[in-house]
This record gives structure tokens, sequence and C-alpha cells, in this order.
């Protein structure tokens, strides 16, 4: 791909996006949002954020991981405690899973299993 193709490629995305989201602004504009469609939209976020997780948990190099890899299981569940114990404080949810993450492959390496 040369780079003429490259950039002509990156704009057309660029202008793809600003219609696609300009569209939605637009339609939406001068008229109430649907109660069904607000709470909708309240529930993407979490929603997205939940999908990325899941995916970044259970996923490595694009397969599935089993259970060699229960580290990554574990300080995930250890991390939702933390985040429904915090009433979803990010810092403390994402320090702990963080340290679990790396904690607990350290303990199993010290134990010798």
């Amino acid at each position: 791909m040369s780079e003429l193709s490259s950039w002509i490629v990156v704009v057309c995305l660029a202008v793809g996006t600003f219609l696609i989201r300009y569209s939605f602004i637009g339609l939406f504009a001068h008229r109430d949002i649907p109660p069904w469609l607000d709470n909708a939209l309240k529930l993407m976020v979490p929603a997205i954020f939940a999908a990325i997780i899941f995916t970044g948990v259970v996923m490595v190099s694009g397969q599935t991981v089993g259970l060699t890899h229960w580290p990554r299981y574990a300080a995930a569940a250890l991390a939702f405690i933390a985040a429904i114990q915090t009433k979803g404080h990010i810092v403390i949810t994402v320090t702990t899973g963080m340290f679990f993450l790396h904690f607990l492959p350290w303990v199993v390496n010290l134990m010798g299993f």
C-alpha cells in the first residue's frame, strides 16, 4: 500500500467516524431522547468496559486460555470484589487487580509448585 493510499484510508475513516457521530447528535439535537434509549445509553459504557476487561482476562494472543492462567481469573475476581467494596473506585480496583496479577504467580513460584 502506498503512502497516498494510506492517507486516503485515514481521511476516509476520519470523515466516516465524524459523520456517524454527527448524524446521531443531529438526529436528537432538537428532540427529547426516549426514556428506553436514555437507559440503554447509560448502560453502554459499563457494557463496553466489561467486554474489554473480559477479553483481556480470558484471552492471550487471540486464544482463550484455560486454567493454566488461573492468576488472571483470581486477580480479576479480587479486583471485582475490590470494586464492589469501594463502590467502583477505579484506582483501588486497578491497583488491586494488578497487584494480585503479579503477586499470585510470585507466591506460586516461591512455594515451588
